[in-house]
């Protein structure tokens, strides 16, 4: 599928703020499944812009404003064309018994505890009753994906950005970021690597997909000797070729759309005003 994608980011602050640093993390992924066509970045006011690779080999722009300000827009324009990772069939057949044995060093920071994430005895018995009696890893992460849709009520304005994965466990109920996170956390209690990825879903005519007014979020699992393998806990479904991949990380920490600070008087917090419209261009 090839998509257009036009993403802003504002923030209305109730007095000037200045010193304003900000990370972006807004550029498509071009790997094997996704090519990246076209990618603009503008901000508003003018800064110069700067990037770099981070620990997880995302694209992140930079930029400084240190003149005060009442208003930062953050706009982008991408053009993406995406194949279903999916197209040879699942990754089925591979055994837990794989995973002992991996030794990939890429992999191992996504096993363990992270800012929203946490290997607790309770996710990890939560795990064990999924899984049951099953040896298949991806038929497992599955499993899990399929159990938090049905158990997990889908609620907006139920959390924040900052909510940890334990509070999700317990109220069951959230967003995509937060099954996200719940997710990572029953699957690497079993051993299974998982990590987050932030990104894009397109919700065609025919679709009723949630989280696709927004950035959306989905779990990824490595698949010994095959791969990473996504899958939408919020959607019950395969991340296919309507999920366009932005960043990858061990949780919304590491793969935040914009993260920054910026210094001000008491009170100068800020409005946030998210538009984004993902079109296809090949329907």
């Amino acid at each position: 599928m090839r998509f257009r994608v036009f993403h802003r980011t504002r923030y209305v602050y109730r007095a000037a703020v200045r010193d304003s640093y900000n990370e972006v993390r807004l550029r498509p992924v071009t790997d094997d499944k996704s090519r990246l066509e076209f990618f603009l970045l503008n901000v508003k006011p003018p800064a110069r812009l700067q990037h770099f690779r981070d620990n997880w080999l995302n694209y992140v722009h930079y930029f400084d404003i240190p003149e005060p300000h009442k208003d930062l827009i953050i706009e982008s324009q991408s053009t993406i064309n995406t194949t279903n990772p999916y197209k040879d069939g699942k990754p089925l057949g591979v055994r837990f018994e794989a995973l002992k044995t991996e030794t990939d060093e890429m992999v191992s920071p996504f096993l363990g505890t992270s800012r929203y994430v946490e290997v607790t005895p309770e996710v990890w018995r939560l795990g064990i009753d999924i899984r049951n009696d099953s040896n298949d890893v991806f038929e497992t992460a599955e499993a899990v994906m399929h159990h938090i849709f049905r158990e997990w009520t889908y609620a907006p304005s139920s959390t924040t950005a900052s909510t940890h994965m334990n509070e999700v466990l317990e109220k069951k109920q959230g967003v995509c970021q937060d099954f996200t996170h719940l997710m990572i956390g029953v699957c690497r209690s079993l051993g299974i690597p998982a990590r987050y990825i932030s990104g894009y879903l397109y919700n065609g005519p025919d679709s009723h997909l949630r989280g696709a007014q927004a950035s959306h979020a989905w779990c990824e699992v490595h698949i010994p000797g095959k791969g990473w393998f996504g899958l939408d806990p919020t959607n019950d479904t395969l991340a296919d070729e309507r999920h366009i991949k932005i960043a990858t990380g061990r949780d919304y920490q590491d793969a935040a759309p914009v993260s920054g600070h910026f210094d001000g008087p008491p009170g100068a917090t800020a409005a946030l005003q998210v538009e984004l419209e993902v079109r296809r261009l090949d329907a």
